[in-house]
């Protein structure tokens, strides 16, 4: 009979061949890790793409609101309303200008009113983004003269 102490130190050794990992499943394991790292640090960079992407339509928004908003408040009779004309302003975002605002002014005919031309139709315009891949809002508004 094998004393007890003999017995669990042998069985505590490992045989050969069982030692741990070889280098080969480590190089594997160590690239499969890498590949998903760089996959996932590149999702965050795309993320924060669409993140600043947002913000910058978010605040083009904003300006072609705030454009149509003070056209709205303009009297009837102003000239500014009365000119058939096409305006271009540029917007800012950060302190940097990020695109433009245009706006235009025509006449409109409704017809379920008589009479030639009896509203204004406005379209203010917001562009931002790289030529070639711009991006833009539009807004439309009619008023009455």
């Amino acid at each position: 009979m094998i004393p007890l102490e003999a017995h669990a130190r042998a069985n505590a050794l490992p045989k050969r061949g069982e030692a741990g990992f070889s280098l080969m499943e480590a190089i594997v394991a160590t690239v499969i890790s890498v590949i998903a790292i760089l996959g996932l640090a590149h999702s965050f960079g795309v993320g924060r793409g669409f993140i600043e992407r947002y913000a910058v339509g978010r605040a083009a928004l904003s300006a072609a609101q705030g454009r149509m908003e003070a056209l709205s408040v303009l009297p009837p009779s102003s000239d500014s309303l009365r000119t058939n004309g096409f305006f271009v302003q540029p917007f800012n975002y950060r302190g940097v200008q990020a695109g433009t605002v245009e706006w235009r002014i025509e006449p409109y005919d409704d017809p379920a009113v008589s009479g030639p031309y009896n509203l204004d139709k406005v379209t203010v315009v917001a562009r931002w983004g790289p030529p070639g891949a711009q991006d833009s809002l539009r807004l439309n508004r009619l008023f009455q003269p």
